[in-house]
């Protein structure tokens, strides 16, 4: 079977790019620039996804079985290039997909962003809550969600994977974890301050190897109707507590300092999905180690660290 994969490059793609390749799987990604390889995939360039010729003309030269969309920016200098990656690539996609002779499956990576603030009594979230973002992000991803409903209603196999925390090696410095790994990283022996923002927070946090398992299963997974469903595991974890353990796996003395100019995407308090519809595929979000992936991600930062 054929994969095409847009964002695979990224964290969360290249995780799933393994995943692919383990199974057997034609895979394919995208990148914006020329690369040779990407974990055994073939690349494809992209230069400009808001093109709609030129997605076109990548998808009928490749004439992907499955597309798994895992594209796209947190943040964009303006809104509208913001908007431009995380809507109109999709939306182009989409398009293009309806006029193929055989139709791909498309799976969307979505984000929990997309429901904006809920409540502390009605966590953990399902999917049928209803989405009012307040970030600019949480907005563009619920556009690619509402496209991708006119996409389904015109006959185009889809399911929106609504990911929550993945955490794991190779996770970008945006990323408290990822940035805290790389600032452990840099100390020596002696140790040092380990600066971060406000740390009482409670996040649905998982493995991302995981999470890639789970965003292959549902993109095989055809249905007749577009699927919404969130890819976390029910359970809340403090971004303290795994700090805290990621000093400790460490093995140097750090002290936290935290600076409140340090803010992430979001400022509520406790963020938690419900799993329920992914179990009822006969999908399983548990089993993430997380002192085996803090290790990881402690590990993947000394070595780069160490090749710089």
């Amino acid at each position: 079977m054929r994969v095409l994969v847009t964002g695979a490059s990224g964290f969360v793609g290249r995780a799933v790019i393994a995943v692919l390749n383990s199974r057997g799987f034609d895979a394919i990604g995208v990148s914006r620039i020329e690369r040779s390889s990407l974990g055994g995939a073939a690349m494809r360039v992209l230069s400009d996804p808001g093109n709609a010729a030129e997605v076109r003309e990548l998808l009928s030269h490749v004439k992907p079985q499955v597309i798994m969309h895992l594209a796209g920016v947190t943040s964009a200098p303006t809104n509208r290039a913001l908007y431009d990656a995380n809507v109109v690539f999709a939306a182009n996609l989409m398009d293009v997909a309806l006029t193929m002779a055989h139709q791909p499956r498309v799976l969307l990576a979505g984000s929990a962003a997309e429901y904006g603030p809920v409540p502390t009594e009605l966590l953990p979230v399902r999917e049928d809550f209803a989405c009012r973002p307040n970030t600019l992000y949480g907005a563009s991803k619920l556009a690619q969600t509402n496209h991708a409903f006119i996409a389904a209603e015109r006959g185009l196999s889809l399911v929106i994977a609504r990911l929550f925390n993945p955490i794991g090696p190779g996770m970008p410095k945006s990323l408290a974890l990822g940035n805290f790994a790389h600032q452990i990283a840099q100390m020596d022996a002696r140790g040092d301050v380990l600066t971060t923002g406000d740390l009482d927070v409670v996040r649905d946090f998982m493995d991302v190897r995981i999470a890639a398992e789970l965003l292959v299963e549902l993109a095989l997974k055809g249905t007749s109707h577009l699927e919404v469903v969130n890819v976390c595991t029910g359970s809340g974890r403090r971004l303290l507590d795994l700090t805290s353990r990621l000093v400790e796996i460490s093995g140097v003395p750090v002290r936290l300092q935290r600076d409140d100019a340090r803010r992430g995407n979001s400022n509520v308090r406790a963020f938690v999905g419900d799993p329920s519809r992914l179990k009822s595929m006969g999908l399983d979000p548990d089993g993430s180690d997380m002192d085996a992936v803090l290790k990881a991600i402690l590990q993947d930062a000394r070595d780069e660290i160490r090749a710089t």
